[in-house]
């Protein structure tokens, strides 16, 4: 495989300049298509990947890989590692050199240390996270670090690629969402925070929630609302299925009376039923809801609160989840 550098020792043509410039100044590394310098398993290959044929930048420096390179990986003789698979630039000697490398890591799903920070001298651009696995001859899993820029903004596919991306002043997008690296104050260790994703909502603060867990603090929350025409069981239970599914969790459900005419009935209110046959659906899920609706008997006003069974009803509901 025959890599083509430009921003080592030497001159850049003006057709070179034209292509490099609009990319090595727009972040510290990068990609320049969607396909260029992917990662993939071999078929039929013991431990060994592929990368893609394309274009990448680091530090000043534009690569052109012709051609397909493979890259065989160590094995593990018990549980799994995690390997890094870099662009290398190394700038000593009269030229500089690029090559691509594999790097071990641990059993961590993270960059191993191993790997080289050292712009104008000897630097690793990250492009993937390779697994392997004890009595597997192919990578179990590979994670995506490749990144691209262009015309003011880096892109990236996992939130993995933060920990290469760490510049104060970096602003990343990842699946919807943009993180940004500054500090913590005046003089204050570098953090990164983000914003809501596409369709997501911050929250102020987060309680305990009614399925999926403790969500992630970065999580993005999700709203889905309706006013819903139902008919109840002849125990007086009902079920709302959320029109799209929360990808993690439901947090909360609120739901009133949206119209009274149709049940001839008052006092009406909604709970989640609690009752074990409907399993995780009676106090609300990711996909859906069973709730109890309860009221005074029909031609009363004052009680007493019973189960209204078979009986049709508007129902307004807010779902709040991630």
């Amino acid at each position: 495989m025959a890599i083509n550098s430009v921003g080592y020792d030497g001159t850049v043509t003006e057709s070179q300049w034209a292509d490099m410039i609009k990319k090595v100044g727009s972040a510290e590394y990068g990609v320049v298509q969607s396909g260029h310098l992917r990662v993939t398993a071999v078929s039929g290959a013991d431990r060994t990947v592929s990368v893609a044929a394309g274009q990448a930048w680091g530090h000043g420096v534009y690569d052109d890989f012709t051609s397909n390179t493979t890259i065989a990986l160590s094995s593990v003789s018990s549980g799994s590692r995690w390997d890094l698979i870099a662009v290398r630039r190394d700038w000593s000697g009269s030229d500089g050199t690029t090559t691509l490398v594999k790097i071990n890591g641990s059993s961590s799903r993270s960059i191993p240390s191993g790997r080289n920070e050292g712009p104008g001298l000897l630097d690793d651009q990250p492009i993937a996270l390779v697994q392997i696995t004890a009595g597997q001859t192919q990578p179990t899993a590979i994670v995506d670090l490749r990144c691209w820029s262009g015309n003011g903004g880096v892109y990236a596919q996992d939130e993995l690629a933060l920990a290469y991306l760490d510049s104060v002043g970096s602003q990343v997008v990842i699946n919807g969402r943009t993180w940004s690296r500054g500090t913590s104050g005046s003089g204050g260790s570098a953090v990164w925070s983000s914003s809501a994703g596409i369709g997501g909502v911050p929250l102020f603060g987060v309680a305990k929630t009614l399925a999926g867990g403790i969500p992630d603090a970065n999580s993005n929350f999700l709203i889905q609302a309706g006013s819903s025409v139902m008919k109840t069981d002849g125990a007086g239970y009902a079920r709302l299925t959320w029109p799209k599914p929360f990808p993690n969790g439901l947090l909360s459900v609120t739901a009133v009376n949206g119209d009274d005419w149709a049940i001839g009935s008052s006092g009406m209110t909604f709970a989640g039923s609690g009752n074990p046959v409907h399993g995780s659906s009676g106090y609300g899920n990711a996909k859906d809801w069973v709730y109890l609706m309860a009221g005074f008997a029909t031609g009363s006003n004052d009680g007493p609160v019973v189960h209204l069974a078979n009986k049709i009803h508007r129902i307004n509901w807010i779902a709040i989840g991630w």
